[in-house]
């Protein structure tokens, strides 16, 4: 068995990552929902919905290319 130090899908996983966290901003700064929410509540959500949405695309790729 073959033990990789490196995934070789890194890079694309931390681009991932980067295009889902943009796409959490701009959820959170431009929907109405989010307006009445102070600048650090705003932030933590952000990095929260990120985090989430990231893990739950992980967990399916990983499930469905298995």
């Amino acid at each position: 068995m073959k033990v990789e130090l490196f995934n070789q899908y890194a890079l694309y996983w931390a681009g991932g990552f980067l295009v889902v966290y943009v796409l959490a901003q701009l959820l959170v700064s431009k929907h109405s929902r989010f307006q009445f929410l102070s600048a650090i509540q705003k932030s933590l959500l952000v990095k929260l919905i990120a985090i989430s949405a990231f893990a739950l695309t992980y967990v399916f790729v990983q499930v469905v290319a298995g």
